[in-house]
């Protein structure tokens, strides 16, 4: 088995709209033992080149960077995922990866018209070294320092601040290859003080590993940290959902299944949430961290509790097939109750990553167009019916050699491009007067951020709106 450490460093939080600026990553054996590693850096998409200057102070990434590296967005991602792609079959771990990283990835290769699954096609697994520590500060809390909010008194387990206390060195936190590094030592703690813990998070890392290992007559112990608290529960596979595969639902072994099993579809309904609930979701796609029952009777949650029980409890929910049918029918007609609610406002062609698959004729498509000389890419995109993957395959002819689009379409790309950036409107990307506005509210923090660099994303600001409002005037 071989890892993937990595983690990014972006203009902004959303991953539709925002670019990754710095991409870095390291390949370990399973002893973490250093194979290959990059760090690479680029601009912004053309598209949304409005950074936020908080990021931007944060991250260290200076208004040179952004105005004049060698790399397109569209060069940055395609070397990163050329550079992937030759490591083959790995697992691939960052710190808070499946709610941040993984998400930014995704988008970049689709924003990219480039295949957005990475990290879990063609063998590939993933896990989040974040979840793991959690899991482990959980069950093993005298393992660890876990060092407190300054603002809440609350643990916490941001890196910056998880790394240090536990003697990793981390101190250019915030560069995407430093985070990568303070990620291995996270890991290597781990395994070396909670390897039950390693070994388990290794066993979920794929969906397919999920089904394998949790349809069994077996009490599983999940632990978890929200917001500085730390949530334990007793569980029991109860069954897939029919209408998302990667939804997999259990049952909260602190509920008496007896008092369930005749209610009817109206009440059950009450149980997915609030303070009785006792169905609880798993993620099958997102490495839910499940562990022996050992452990939950190790934990406070579950001191008082009697074991056999619990176990009794398990085989009533696992032996009761008619319950998981009517349970299973049940999530059939939630989902079409969601559908029917779910809002319709027109989603942006970035929003729709999900809305299906491209076609085999199409991923044909988008390799000729990849591998094609510049003068002949535009005839191609043209060719490619998925109009996501369309739009962005001219996106990226626009982003890195926006010569060979027709005139009359780049003008009117850089205009849409300027509209957008302009609007005082309220959308879900990064606008020009939006961060002016969060330059203006930065002076005026308490927060010791450097007055000059802010000056200089001012500046920078200022000169994306007079280049902008000039395309406007064309």
């Amino acid at each position: 088995m071989r890892y993937v450490f990595y983690d990014f460093e972006t203009g902004g939080l959303s991953d539709a709209f925002d670019s990754i600026i710095q991409a870095a990553a390291i390949l370990t054996d399973q002893d973490f033992n250093i194979i290959d590693s990059f760090d690479m850096r680029g601009r912004m998409k053309k598209e949304y080149p409005v950074p936020h200057p908080k990021a931007l102070l944060i991250n260290g990434t200076s208004v040179d960077l952004l105005k004049n590296h060698e790399n397109s967005n569209f060069a940055l991602i395609s070397k990163m995922q050329q550079k992937f792609l030759s490591w083959g079959e790995t697992t691939y771990i960052g710190y808070n990866s499946i709610g941040f990283d993984e998400r930014f990835l995704r988008q970049s290769l689709y924003q990219n018209a480039l295949p957005p699954y990475l990290t879990n096609t063609n063998g590939n697994k993933r896990a989040d070294a974040l979840k793991i520590i959690h899991s482990a500060a959980a069950v093993a809390p005298n393992s660890f320092v876990r060092p407190l909010n300054d603002d809440n008194g609350k643990i916490t387990f941001k890196l910056d601040r998880f790394a240090p206390a536990n003697g990793i060195d981390h101190s250019n936190a915030h560069d995407a290859l430093s985070d990568v590094e303070a990620t291995i030592g996270v890991c290597k703690l781990v395994k070396e003080r909670c390897p039950d813990v390693w070994a388990a998070a290794m066993q979920t890392t794929s969906k397919q590993d999920v089904y394998k290992f949790i349809n069994e007559d077996r009490i599983f112990c999940a632990s978890r940290y929200f917001r500085g608290k730390e949530y334990t529960n007793g569980l029991a596979y109860l069954a897939v959902d029919p209408t998302y595969q990667n939804h997999v639902y259990c049952f909260d072994l602190k509920t008496d299944p007896d008092l369930i099993f005749d209610l009817d579809r109206s009440d059950l309904k009450k149980l997915f949430k609030g303070k009785k609930k006792c169905f609880q979701l798993v993620k099958a796609n997102e490495q839910p961290i499940l562990l022996d029952e050992k452990y939950l009777m190790q934990s406070e949650e579950f001191s008082n509790d009697d074991l056999k029980i619990l176990q009794e409890r398990m085989l009533k929910i696992r032996n009761n097939k008619e319950f998981i049918e009517k349970f299973t029918n049940l999530l059939i007609d939630m989902s079409e109750e969601k559908t029917f609610a779910d809002d319709q406002t027109e989603k942006t062609v970035e929003q729709r990553i999900f809305d299906g698959f491209p076609d085999n004729k199409d991923n044909y498509l988008m390799q000729d167009f990849h591998a094609a000389e510049w003068e002949k890419r535009y005839d191609i995109a043209l060719k490619i019916m998925d109009s996501r993957i369309q739009e962005f395959a001219k996106r990226v002819i626009y982003n890195e050699n926006p010569d060979f689009l027709p005139k009359n379409e780049l003008l009117k790309r850089d205009q849409e491009v300027a509209t957008k950036i302009l609007t005082m409107d309220k959308v879900p990307w990064n606008t020009i007067p939006e961060a002016m506005k969060e330059i203006d509210d930065l002076r005026e923090s308490e927060n010791s951020f450097s007055m000059d660099v802010l000056q200089e994303i001012d500046e920078y600001v200022q000169e994306l709106e007079e280049y902008h409002n000039s395309k406007l005037k064309i």
